[in-house]
């Protein structure tokens, strides 16, 4: 029964989460969309990692740049595994420092500063490795693509974090240490 929960929450979270970025970049206009975007796939990966566990984070984590791939958001299938790698960072790290302990809620707060830090350094710098061998684009387009790749990266990680702690205290954890 258990597993059978795990599984349908991971699906919920893992489908919310693709048709919100779908939704909110048919709705929003370029430009401003990719904060409200950003901030809803680190939503529905932060949710699922706190509330069902490290695997439904990551299936979330994983899955979300192929829908952003789909959507023309980057512009090359090689960027795919590169937004993959920073996800599971910041689920990953998420994950390890809020498992320490439920009767330690600032954990939660921790987690998602170094995770979000972290998505933003690795995120960075893959896609500058990225962009200097791999993708030949015009120069004032890498520029667009690393900026966005930079700090923003770190605004929607908290963002999405924020309105996490507003959805998880509501949701009956699954696990904890999976």
């Amino acid at each position: 029964m258990k597993a059978t929960k795990y599984i349908t929450r991971a699906a919920v979270i893992l489908a919310l989460t693709v048709v919100l970025q779908f939704a909110l970049r048919a709705m929003i206009p370029e430009g401003i969309n990719t904060w409200f975007v950003g901030s809803v796939v680190n939503l529905g990966i932060l949710l699922a990692v706190e509330t069902t566990g490290l695997w439904a984070g990551a299936l979330v984590g994983i899955t979300t740049p192929i829908t952003a791939y789909l959507q023309q958001h980057l512009p090359s299938p090689i960027m795919i595994p590169a937004v993959m790698l920073g996800n599971l960072v910041l689920a990953l790290l998420f994950w390890i420092i809020i498992r320490r302990g439920n009767s330690r809620p600032w954990l939660r707060w921790i987690g998602l500063v170094v995770g979000s830090a972290a998505k933003m350094v690795s995120l960075y710098l893959i896609m500058r490795l990225l962009l200097s061998t791999l993708v030949t684009l015009p120069p004032a387009k890498t520029a667009i693509i690393l900026a966005s790749f930079s700090f923003p990266q770190f605004v929607t990680a908290m963002l999405g974090g924020i309105l996490e702690s507003l959805i998880a205290g509501r949701v009956k954890p699954l696990a904890t240490n999976s």
